[in-house]
């Protein structure tokens, strides 16, 4: 034994060499920015969640349910088309209800990070932390813009190193659920009973977008840049604050709404017409796979053309999301929301990176949207079985 302590004794540990790798947000400042990102963009969601829930029922009962009695003997297509399951009246308004609020908080919430400084500021701090996982301060401004619009985060990207865009954008077109897309699901998953969902589907955005990322681009660039420069926390413009958020409420009621009611006449017209109930033949079996109902297709469909096409959900005063379960409601939601980044943004990709590249990304995302899918199924039935 004396011989072994003597041999030992002659290679002294490096304490260096044996430390362990500390967790990458550990350090107290980074957990405190951490939980500012998630203050500054997760209380908007919260505040115009509990806004429309006040306002749902006096809503109801004073505009939509006088306005169905209105037009409940008009013939059977302008019916369907004003007040129907896809109606302008009924599904546009209150698809209006629940989307405007978050697009006017969180729009508000980023232009006052945008204008005091915050943003790169909370960058600056936790880049070093970051690139621990492989992320870099300066893609993370683009992943975090892209929470307000993915065709501006996208255009962003050009601030990215040559070796890390395709990184950056793949993060953005899968895991960062735009103000549209966050007011839509936050609506579905409230007129479901379930809006709870809302957090663990924020999440699995993040992670499965992260593995999605990483399977399909990975980044052999073992010497990225760790340097982001630490912005000053100023007082910003009010003026610019203000034009921000004109900016933002303008684009929602002069593109966004206008785009979203057409979306709800096709909708409508499809319906009264008989087509939707066709389509929905057509790729049941599919969704059969996934305990989707056919219904859905619609939602789905209308969703890769732009995010708050998912709203169709709420279809019928929300009896199809009350006929399905809580996974079964999770997965429409998460298949909606991943099998493709919207058209605009899919156009604004192409245009960076060219077509066929934009066409490639787009079968990528939805070849892991599906997988990602059943396997989220696969684990829940794991569970239960197990559990």
């Amino acid at each position: 034994m004396s011989e072994l302590r003597k041999e030992t004794a002659s290679y002294p540990l490096n304490k260096k060499t044996y430390k362990f790798p500390k967790f990458p947000f550990s350090n107290g400042k980074v957990l405190f920015y951490l939980f500012l990102v998630i203050s500054v963009y997760g209380l908007p969601v919260y505040a115009a969640y509990m806004l429309a829930s006040a306002i749902e029922p006096v809503f109801e009962g004073a505009i939509i349910e006088p306005l169905e009695q209105v037009f409940s003997h008009t013939p059977y297509l302008i019916e369907q088309v004003l007040v129907g399951d896809f109606g302008l009246f009924t599904l546009g308004m209150y698809s209006f209800l629940w989307a405007f609020p978050v697009v006017l908080f969180v729009g508000m919430s980023i232009a006052f990070t945008e204008e005091v400084g915050l943003k790169d500021k909370i960058t600056s701090e936790i880049t070093p932390s970051l690139r621990r996982i492989g992320l870099s301060g300066r893609d993370f401004i683009p992943v975090l813009t892209g929470y307000g619009c993915n065709v501006v985060a996208v255009l962003q990207t050009k601030s990215c190193s040559a070796c890390t865009r395709k990184q950056c954008i793949s993060m953005i077109s899968f895991g960062s659920a735009c103000s549209y897309q966050i007011g839509a699901t936050l609506s579905i998953f409230s007129v479901g009973g379930k809006p709870w969902l809302f957090i663990p589907y924020l999440f699995v955005l993040i992670i499965v977008g992260a593995l999605h990322t990483k399977l399909w681009y990975p980044s052999a660039n073992k010497a990225a840049d760790y340097f982001y420069p630490a912005t000053p926390i100023n007082t910003g413009s009010l003026k610019q604050f203000f034009g921000k958020i004109k900016g933002t409420v303008s684009q929602f009621f002069l593109q966004a709404m206008p785009i979203f009611l057409v979306i709800c006449i096709i909708a409508a017209i499809l319906d009264g017409l008989g087509l939707i109930a066709k389509l929905s033949q057509m790729v049941e079996p599919v969704l059969s796979l996934l305990s989707i109902p056919a219904a859905a297709s619609v939602g789905l469909l209308f969703s890769v053309i732009r995010k708050d096409g998912m709203l169709l959900f709420n279809q019928g005063g929300g009896e199809l999301l009350a006929s399905i379960t809580t996974v079964e409601l999770f997965l429409l939601v998460y298949l909606a929301s991943t099998l493709s980044a919207c058209l605009v943004t899919m156009w604004a990709i192409g245009k960076e990176m060219g077509f066929l590249y934009a066409l490639k990304h787009s079968s990528k995302q939805a070849l892991t949207s599906i997988i990602s899918a059943f396997s989220l199924l696969i684990i829940y039935k794991a569970i239960i079985f197990f559990f």
